[in-house]
């Protein structure tokens, strides 16, 4: 188990209330930079359409991790933020009132997301933070034509792409598109066909990589099973793409958290062994680039444990060689060590205390984790994570404790339903014969979601259907009816307040 879930590639939704320019979210009143619009996404629509600019949507929390990163590293470039001055910029947090509504509308699946909207609302392009988004921006705000029509040309005759259309479709964010893409199969071949018809080698060579991410599937096991094509694919692909540092850098999180799990599926052992020490020698350099983000550097060290942990013959229990569990220690302390900024922090802490876990350092990761709680703003963020810690552990009350104290610290509307379900289904995990402690932490999500009124879309409303279905398998495995009923009762006044959303509220719990 990854402790980073919160960087929830299925993430949260976001509105906003009351057209206004304001600061940079997080930053001080005497810092301005991104005039950000902090109010009803109509009015923003309304705003576009008469000036004519397109809408630059920012959709984020406070407590997300990669959110704080693009706060101190993207929005604080001056191409950046030159560049917003052509759009509507709008700011969407998602424990905003009617958060889950837009969120709906606009597919949005993660934080953080960054759309290019036209004045009628449909979509230009979604942007990879790990893009060159300054230039993709300069192409966005020169375009009228939808992201559905560039799908579509790109899908038909790719070879007829203008450059700024190759550009938009590089820096797209594929992994974060549930609306076009949640079907992998289709975006492995789109993907493909874009790696043959590609102008030149580096845009080949990074589709041709995404593509291979999308199509390889996982066996029973977790691990990957590549065809000989794919085999073949990788042994080709990945040379190419080291060789170059300009492509190391600009694929690093995919170098970083997929790749790795591609070479462990190599099955020839020397040969694996030798793209591994050629992936890490390439992102060790990416490490000790300090013009790149902290977080991307540290993150490099994850490819190190994926591949070690691949090549034990005798598996040692989740726990990394020495060697390796040393560099992920240092590589820990030095990101604790330079993370002065309390939102530099945020987008680097947990991710830290998650690379010792995976290294098999549960105590390191503890200490560092509790360390924050004090440090932070969000420190509901962390005790979730220990919470996680320790139900690894087998430490039910311990787990049960943590996820309390998370939910009881947790601020915002959807993140308060959704801090509850934690709650509630560690709960039903670790004590599931205790029927009154199971029916209270299900009340906390009830009582949170009935203070969330219209909220019942999006994240909120995906999280709370498959927790339904985890109390309705508790009740029928414990003798669970009569707990179930209460729940019911509570929940059916709680869902007539969700407008539109009522009847699909009501069906919370069905089998």
């Amino acid at each position: 188990m990854r402790l980073t879930w919160v960087w929830l590639a299925i993430g949260l939704a976001g509105g906003i209330a009351g057209c206004q320019r304001s600061e940079v979210p997080g930053k001080s009143a005497a810092v301005q930079e991104i005039a950000w619009r902090e109010g009803d996404v109509d009015d923003a629509l309304a705003e576009a359409k008469e000036s004519g600019k397109p809408i630059l949507l920012y959709w984020g929390a406070k407590w997300c991790p990669p959110c704080n990163q693009l706060k101190t590293t993207l929005f604080k470039d001056p191409a950046f933020i030159a560049q917003t001055r052509r759009f509507v910029p709008v700011y969407l947090d998602g424990d905003t009132t009617g958060a889950q509504h837009w969120g709906e509308r606009f597919g949005i699946r993660g934080y953080p997301t960054i759309i290019v909207l036209r004045a009628d609302g449909s979509e230009i392009t979604r942007l990879s933070a790990a893009g060159r988004l300054s230039e993709v921006l300069r192409v966005a705000a020169g375009r009228t034509t939808s992201i559905d029509s560039l799908f579509s040309k790109a899908e038909k005759t790719p070879s007829a792409l203008s450059q700024d259309e190759w550009q938009l479709l590089a820096a797209f964010d594929w992994q974060n598109d549930p609306k076009h893409f949640s079907d992998h199969a289709h975006a492995a071949s789109l993907l493909g066909s874009l790696a043959e018809a590609a102008p030149e080698g580096p845009l080949k060579r990074r589709f041709a990589m995404q593509a291979l991410i999308a199509a390889a599937e996982k066996g029973a096991d977790g691990k990957y099973r590549l065809s000989p094509a794919q085999q073949t694919q990788i042994e080709q692909l990945l040379p190419a793409i080291l060789s170059n540092p300009g492509e190391v850098a600009s694929n690093r999180q995919d170098l970083s958290y997929w790749v790795p799990s591609l070479i462990a599926a190599v099955p020839d052992s020397a040969q694996r062994k030798a793209m591994g020490t050629s992936l890490i020698n390439a992102l060790d350099r990416v490490y000790a680039d300090d013009s790149l983000p902290l977080p991307d550097r540290l993150e490099t060290v994850n490819a190190d444990i994926i591949l070690d942990k691949a090549s034990q013959d005798t598996p040692r229990h989740g726990v990394a060689s020495k060697a390796v569990l040393s560099k992920v220690r240092a590589r820990a302390a030095w990101a604790d060590r330079v993370a002065k900024d309390p939102m530099v922090r945020q987008s680097v802490i947990s991710n830290a205390a998650d690379l010792l876990h995976e290294a098999g350092d549960n105590a390191g990761a503890r200490a560092l984790l509790e360390g924050e709680l004090k440090r932070s703003a969000s420190p509901y963020y962390y005790m979730l994570e220990l919470a996680s810690l320790s139900e690894e552990e087998k430490d039910a009350k311990g787990a049960i404790a943590w996820a309390r104290k998370a939910f009881e610290a947790s601020e915002g509307q959807a993140t308060r339903v959704q801090w509850a379900i934690e709650y509630s289904e560690t709960v039903m995990r670790q004590a599931p014969g205790d029927k009154a402690a199971v029916e209270a932490s299900a009340q906390a999500v009830i009582d949170a979601l009935g203070k969330s009124g219209g909220g019942y879309y999006q994240r909120t409303r995906v999280k709370v259907d498959a927790w339904g279905k985890l109390v309705r398998k508790w009740s029928d495995a414990h003798d669970g009816g009569t707990v179930l009923a209460r729940l019911n009762t509570r929940m059916a006044s709680v869902c007539a307040g969700q407008g539109e959303a009522a009847a699909s509220c009501r069906d919370w719990a069905q089998a």
